[in-house]
């Protein structure tokens, strides 16, 4: 058995296991959300009030009992099933970034089973370059393992950039809603739950967040930095900076949120000019940063031999290093020039 077939049964027993564990950890997952909202449910439905003829103990015992049942439903996000894995993932601050990227996404998938996609993809995508070219080769496997193992970062981050979006243009229309409860009279956890009510995903679903921790009892100053750490924009924080100001000094509440609908609606016809004008910048940056690397991929996989010296002579691999530095300097400046904050 030579070099090439042991490094394929390798990956292919890489990628069986980890098929494996990833299916296992999606499960359990699905079946741990479900005892989620069972439990959410479950809080909700319970009346805060003590019933007529309970003693003193039977009420207090009652509320402790709901106590505890809201932090199960308040606490915070498992990173894994394992213990373990858990407690590993919880101290590296990468993994608390990742989370709040899958939960902008709307992904109900744990980091660990994430991760454990990713690898799978990038096993997968090393095996199939083992089995293209019937050899062992480096530079093409660790490019197809980039490429799979890569493609589910590129699609969480697509999918909550969309999803940004979309919630940043909505914010106004919510806001002005919440001015119009809060002109007709109501709390403005009144007109929280309004906007959860009335209006479309996905600003409905984060409202609903904020109705519900804010009716099971957590502070209101917690609940507008959950929704920061869901929803991190520029908006969002402008939103929350003046529900806090306005908690903490007083004043009409309505009069704030009218201003600030104002300003993000004159923020996004601003933002739209810039992007007319910046759109043959940002074209031409995507072009000439993308244009050496798909060429050299083309190349080497019509003619490895021609590309091979590029990376084993040392003058080569000298000219490599300064063509990715210029490259990277050259796409810093490109998008300095046409990321233009508003």
């Amino acid at each position: 058995m030579d070099v090439a077939e042991a490094a394929t049964f390798v990956l292919i027993f890489l990628a069986a296991l980890f098929t494996f564990m990833g299916v296992w950890l999606v499960l359990s997952q699905r079946g741990e959300t479900r005892q989620r909202i069972r439990m959410r449910l479950k809080g909700v439905r319970q009346i805060q009030n003590y019933e007529m003829g309970d003693t003193l103990a039977e009420a207090r015992e009652r509320e402790a009992e709901k106590n505890k049942q809201r932090k199960q439903i308040l606490r915070k996000r498992a990173f894994s099933d394992i213990p373990a894995l858990d407690g590993a993932l919880h101290k590296a601050s990468w993994a608390e970034k990742l989370d709040g990227l899958l939960m902008e996404a709307q992904l109900s998938i744990s980091v660990s089973a994430y991760l454990m996609v990713c690898f799978f993809l990038a096993a997968l995508g090393a095996a199939v370059s083992v089995l293209w070219r019937r050899q062992f080769d480096p530079f093409l496997a660790l490019l197809f393992a980039m490429i799979l193992g890569g493609s589910p970062t590129i699609y969480v981050w697509l999918k909550s950039r969309s999803r940004l979006k979309r919630f940043n243009s909505q914010l106004p229309d919510a806001l002005d809603l919440m001015s119009s409860s809060v002109k007709s009279g109501q709390s403005l956890n009144a007109a929280i739950q309004n906007v959860a009510d009335e209006m479309p995903e996905p600003i409905n679903d984060e409202f609903s967040i904020m109705a519900d921790e804010l009716s099971f009892g957590v502070p209101f100053s917690d609940v507008v930095r959950h929704l920061t750490d869901r929803m991190n924009t520029p908006d969002v924080r402008f939103f929350a900076s003046s529900l806090m100001i306005q908690k903490e000094t007083g004043g009409n509440l309505s009069e704030v949120l009218d201003g600030l609908q104002n300003t993000i609606r004159e923020r996004f016809r601003i933002m739209g000019r810039v992007k007319t004008l910046t759109a043959q910048g940002r074209l031409s940056g995507v072009i000439v940063g993308l244009l050496p690397l798909v060429l050299c991929g083309v190349i080497y996989l019509l003619n490895p031999s021609y590309m091979v010296p590029l990376f084993t002579d040392p003058t080569g691999q000298k000219l490599v290093m300064f063509a990715v530095v210029w490259q990277l300097i050259g796409a810093f400046f490109i998008y300095k020039i046409v990321n233009i904050k508003v």
